[in-house]
């Protein structure tokens, strides 16, 4: 008992001789559980705008894909009328129907090449786009690794030059305020705006979509025209 208080006593002493030692640790125990609350704080927020962003462009592939599948269904439902047509036609007509056959297999294709080209600049959209949101998601996640308390002590003495330790703890604190931590409302935003600028990505591939395939439906209806009239068993001449 009589060592507990001798103890107790010199380290009381020795606390008031280096008063600005104790307050570098007593700050330092204040500041650390404030740092880690908005630590854990920017860590939810940067899971959140990750998996609501994932799942927004999740949708977006989802959609195009069946978009596309649409429109491939479409072709490939309109090619085989056409072909079913030319079956009726007889075997008389086959030297005519062959050219037909040829022509539409070679429109197909090419209307192939243009969807391609409708999914190529929707990816190529979608990669601007989700650079751009992950970015601020990268920002936010950077602002993560700002959170370092440790550096304080870094090129000063905690018993020589406390008060510049203290002071950079005080600028620690002050500085939690203007971490790059978006508000609710703020990350709501964000994610409407990923949204809303798919959803223009996911119009302008049904734009493009749909003008390749009023082509090959204008085609269709010339292969179709050619069909009855030259193709027929009577060619039909109109005057």
């Amino acid at each position: 008992m009589k060592l507990l208080i001798v103890l107790s006593v010199l380290a009381g002493v020795a606390y008031a001789e280096r008063p600005g030692a104790v307050l570098v640790i007593d700050t330092f125990k204040e500041i650390a559980p404030q740092y880690a609350g908005t630590l854990a704080e920017n860590e939810q927020k940067v899971e959140v705008l990750q998996k609501d962003g994932g799942d927004e462009i999740a949708k977006f592939h989802s959609d195009i894909i069946t978009i596309k599948e649409t429109f491939v269904g479409g072709i490939i439902r309109a090619e085989d009328e056409l072909l079913d047509a030319i079956d009726q036609t007889g075997e008389t007509s086959v030297a005519c129907t062959t050219f037909i056959s040829t022509a539409e297999d070679a429109n197909v294709n090419l209307v192939g090449v243009s969807f391609t080209k409708c999914i190529n600049a929707a990816d190529d959209a979608l990669n601007t786009t989700a650079a751009t949101y992950y970015n601020l998601i990268g920002e936010l996640g950077g602002s993560l690794t700002d959170l370092r308390l440790l550096d304080v002590f870094r090129n000063d003495n905690v018993f020589y030059t406390p008060q510049n330790i203290v002071d950079k703890l005080q600028a620690k604190l002050s500085g939690l305020a203007g971490i790059n931590s978006p508000t609710t409302q703020e990350m709501q935003e964000n994610i409407d705006a990923l949204e809303d600028e798919l959803a223009g990505i996911r119009d302008n591939y049904i734009t493009c979509m749909t003008s390749a395939d009023l082509a090959y439906q204008a085609y269709m209806d010339l292969a179709r025209s050619q069909l009855e009239l030259i193709c027929g068993p009577t060619v039909i001449i109109t005057t």
